[in-house]
């Protein structure tokens, strides 16, 4: 994002035209993925069975209020929200939304009750782009303010024993300082554009990040180190190893295919299990079968209608 905002869409008047693009090139998959689902979900609902994966029939609240319903309707249109889900319950009592830190813990969770309960990340990814326009653009001090923000944040939920998942990733406040550290990874890929890699270079430099990873997380540190120390790797490699590969034709369909990817496995899953196929190899392959037909078929003959809006 921080290299097409400063590369692509370098001025502000060009900041509807960067959220359209995002949206055609997030929502269309998306619902057409959530569609799937929704079947899926009906066929279980009549087979009077239900998975975490999928929409909920069986164990839908029956006096969930109007603004409880409109929030699970808009927010599995839109995904925009679908984060906030993580923290709300819907009340077997009145039927309201109401908050809750670890909403999995509630008798209805909200949810249960998204047709792509993985599209969360993807809610978050929207907040991020809402506000990207306005501070990726030369506005160092802007973005390092929020950093040390996002930074508090951790140290805060962390400090008050808040250290579910939920907080730790789906809680945007926290989540923003990994699209920061995108950010600064940016500012060091810039000035390394002129800088000639040989094949030799970059398998060097993927077996020494994939060592280091596997040395350092079988120390068997504290999360916070952990944490730390990803991000510090995202800043020092990620900038390299996009140059080094930014041309490469496999790597360019293999990030295409990630949000496919992402999208279509619980489907798969879920689809296993309504045909009682206990095999992981069954759903890795068709995983990625899937995500590839979903890439070749549908997205990019999105993408040309896309690339078209200038």
């Amino acid at each position: 994002m921080s290299m097409i905002l400063n590369e692509k869409y370098t001025s502000s008047k060009q900041n509807l035209l960067f959220y359209k693009k995002r949206l055609m090139r997030l929502l269309p998959l998306y619902w057409l993925l959530a569609g799937i689902s929704l079947f899926i979900a009906i066929i279980y609902f009549y087979k009077n069975e239900h998975n975490i994966l999928f929409f909920d029939f069986i164990n839908f609240p029956p006096n969930a209020s109007v603004p409880s319903i409109l929030y699970i309707v808009i927010s599995n249109i839109i995904i925009w929200g679908q984060d906030l889900a993580m923290f709300l319950g819907i009340s077997s009592e009145t039927g309201n939304l109401f908050f809750s830190s670890l909403s999995f813990a509630e008798e209805y969770p909200a949810i249960r009750f998204m047709l792509l309960p993985v599209a969360w990340s993807i809610s978050t990814e929207f907040s991020f782009y809402l506000i990207a326009p306005f501070i990726l653009r030369n506005r160092k001090r802007v973005v390092f303010f929020l950093f040390i923000l996002s930074l508090f944040s951790n140290f805060i939920t962390n400090y008050y024993n808040l250290n579910n998942s939920n907080w730790r990733f789906r809680f945007f406040p926290s989540t923003l300082v990994f699209f920061i550290t995108g950010y600064y990874a940016y500012l060091i890929y810039i000035h390394i554009k002129k800088m000639y890699f040989t094949k030799k270079y970059k398998s060097g430099c993927v077996f020494f990040l994939i060592s280091l990873i596997v040395v350092f997380f079988n120390l068997n540190l504290s999360y916070a180190v952990n944490c730390a120390f990803l991000l510090f790797i995202i800043f020092l490699f990620l900038p390299y190893l996009f140059y080094a590969f930014k041309d490469e034709k496999i790597d360019r369909i293999i990030g295409e295919m990630s949000y496919p990817l992402y999208l279509v496995h619980p489907i798969i899953i879920g689809v296993a299990d309504l045909l009682e196929i206990d095999n992981k190899m069954f759903t890795v392959f068709a995983s990625v079968l899937g995500a590839y037909l979903c890439y070749k078929c549908f997205v990019l003959p999105l993408e040309k209608i896309r690339n078209k809006y200038k």
